[in-house]
């Protein structure tokens, strides 16, 4: 008896596909350089129009950072949800969409960091050239865009929170349909409420300072958010687990 073998061999349950990563990672690139584009042309504008009024009086990119945070999200739940289905259908397994996610999600974390990282860098030097006050006023571990050792581990960290936290909640939607993912909000975006509280409830925020808390040292915010991404991760391996080859909107 013989064995008939596919000249293209389904990847094993922990095998990440690396066709799929690469089409995930081209995909991410082109959305992240609209994205990257965006927050240049708006942190330029913001700076030239208070050059021309009251001044500048804080870090631009310190206050821009959250959008990069906000679209990691967004894009990590289109990751989790977009390729599912075909991955599944032409026979793929759950585990290795999701192993092969997780590992875009990791690369998008640490290119986001470096440009992060290099934005901030750039502020500094531009600032400290022209005498402006480079001061965060949002929750950071670090305390100027000059501390680049800390601004890459708190971006790196917190962007691969957000964005597990992102492939947690599509596959929370993957699993039960648009409703069901909805109402499933109320556990699978727990980690990322959670990774966005240990970041901003500290005294450098605003909202920190009028609550009155210090937050965690930059150590201990790590050791969180390195916690909350393993949980984050776990929950989509346990929900991509038995999810339906079907369109999300058939899910009832």
């Amino acid at each position: 008896m013989t064995t008939a073998l596919s000249r293209h061999p389904v990847a094993a349950p922990t095998e990440v596909d690396r066709r799929l990563l690469a089409r995930l990672v081209r995909w991410t690139a082109f959305a992240s350089m609209w994205a990257w584009g965006g927050i240049t042309l708006v942190a330029w504008g913001v700076t030239r129009s208070n050059l021309g009024t009251m001044g500048i009086t804080e870090s631009v990119i310190g206050s821009m950072s959250m959008t990069p945070r906000n679209f990691i999200i967004g894009f990590a739940i289109t990751l989790a949800v977009g390729w599912f289905l075909p991955h599944v259908a032409t026979g793929g397994t759950r585990r290795s969409y999701v192993s092969t996610t997780t590992v875009a999600v990791v690369l998008m974390a640490a290119a986001y960091a470096v440009l992060l990282a290099a934005a901030f860098r750039i502020e500094a030097a531009l600032y400290a050239a022209n005498g402006w006050p480079a001061v965060i006023n949002t929750g950071h571990v670090f305390t100027s865009g000059e501390q680049v050792g800390l601004v890459l581990a708190e971006s790196f960290t917190l962007n691969l929170a957000l964005g597990l936290g992102g492939v947690a909640i599509g596959s929370g939607y993957r699993r039960w349909g648009g409703w069901g993912g909805t109402y499933a909000l109320a556990v699978t975006a727990l980690p990322v409420l959670a990774a966005t509280a240990v970041i901003e409830l500290r005294a450098s925020s605003g909202l920190g300072e009028a609550l009155g808390v210090t937050g965690l040292d930059a150590p201990a915010t790590f050791a969180v958010l390195a916690v909350l991404a393993l949980v984050s991760l776990a929950m989509a391996f346990r929900l991509a687990h038995g999810a339906p080859a079907r369109p999300v909107g058939a899910i009832r």
